[in-house]
């Protein structure tokens, strides 16, 4: 039998990687395995780059407040998971690179993605479970 012991799955809470989401606890509990669900929030990553670009301030609490929304919906998602799970919220940089540097620092057995990020497995040395 394959040994999987960490498990990492992209979510942007849209309905596909929600999907991917549900394959990866699915998997996650087949094998006991770690699961580490990444959510970059790029959109306040752009909005922050934006600001300073046209020199608009940003709401001091906006990446606080996107985190705390992020959080939630985290643990809405995760709450009938049982296993041993890891939420990785960002607000770093573009989705894609931020999921490749996370996938090379977490090193997981598996990477669970959905068709929106296929032009990047190439770029993961590790195992893909691609949905569509």
């Amino acid at each position: 039998m394959v040994k999987i012991s960490k498990i990492l799955v992209n979510v942007d809470f849209t309905t596909p990687t929600l999907k991917a989401l549900e394959y990866a606890k699915d998997l996650a509990n087949k094998y006991s395995a770690e699961l580490v669900v990444f959510y970059e929030m790029e959109d306040v990553y752009i909005l922050k780059r934006a600001s300073v670009g046209f020199g608009m301030p940003v709401p001091p609490d906006l990446e606080e407040k996107s985190r705390k929304t992020a959080q939630l919906k985290m643990q809405e998602a995760m709450k009938n998971f049982e296993g041993k799970y890891k939420p990785i919220v960002d607000c770093c940089g573009k989705m894609k690179d931020r999921l490749l540097k996370t996938i090379e620092e977490e090193n997981p057995d598996l990477v669970v993605i959905t068709s929106e990020c296929q032009d990047l497995i190439g770029k993961i040395k590790q195992n893909v479970f691609l949905i569509k």
